[in-house]
């Protein structure tokens, strides 16, 4: 899975707020402290992920009710039980590990993402703030604006919804870093009958670009000139 490269995002916004410094303004000169914040209108493109094909979004519970078949193809069979809010899959995207949000001082984090659907489902999506090994970091929130994801069709080929996810700490930043997030894809009713699924359906994300709404905040302390 491509990692997301999160130190040239900030270089690129740390290098859009700098300016050169005329010497009769000098503030090498002064003793003082002062803020800097960099990058809040700025919405950077990371790029479109691979598909997870559904072999790997499947959780452990459903994998009860879809069955390989010799092609290494899906046989979703529901064993004649009526499944409500069934939790099918998640899609987890790691790489953020590099994001020290104590130090840069982020408060909120975007992502503007495309999600493209091949699967025969309606999702309903939510997400969860994830460490290296996909279990979620409390005070921690990823929130989607936007929950419902189409199924795929014959007719109009892939379901695709436009979302926003914000990803923003309940407390204080200090200390806190996490690898990535996940999309949890529930299922409000599955279907009642047997579905033939090829291997290769599965979920994307699609044009993905990160924003910081806050910008970065940087302190620069200026040390006292030696007598």
């Amino acid at each position: 899975m491509k990692r997301l490269l999160f130190p040239s995002i900030v270089l690129l916004l740390c290098l859009a707020a700098s300016c050169s410094v005329d010497k009769d303004y000098d503030l090498r000169d002064k003793n003082m402290d002062y803020k800097i914040n960099a990058g809040s209108q700025v919405a950077v493109p990371i790029g479109s992920f691979t598909t997870i094909r559904i072999n790997a979004l499947l959780t452990q519970e459903a994998r009860e009710y879809f069955q390989k078949d010799e092609n290494d193809d899906f046989i979703y069979d529901p064993q004649g039980k009526v499944l409500k809010d069934f939790e099918l899959g998640h899609y987890e995207l790691h790489g953020l590990e590099l994001i020290d949000l104590g130090h840069f001082g982020i408060p909120v984090i975007k992502f503007y993402i495309t999600f493209r659907n091949s699967l025969p489902f309606d999702f309903e999506m939510s997400s969860h703030v994830i460490d290296s090994l996909g279990n979620p970091i409390p005070n921690v929130t990823a929130i989607l604006d936007k929950v419902e994801l189409p199924a795929a069709t014959e007719e109009i080929g892939d379901g695709i919804a436009y979302g926003i996810l914000t990803i923003t700490p309940e407390q204080t930043m200090s200390g806190i870093g996490f690898d990535g997030f996940n999309i949890i894809l529930k299922v409000k009713s599955m279907p009642t009958h047997s579905i033939f699924l090829d291997k290769h359906l599965g979920l994307a994300l699609k044009d993905v670009k990160i924003q910081l709404p806050q910008g970065i905040n940087f302190k620069i302390k200026k040390k006292h000139q030696e007598e």
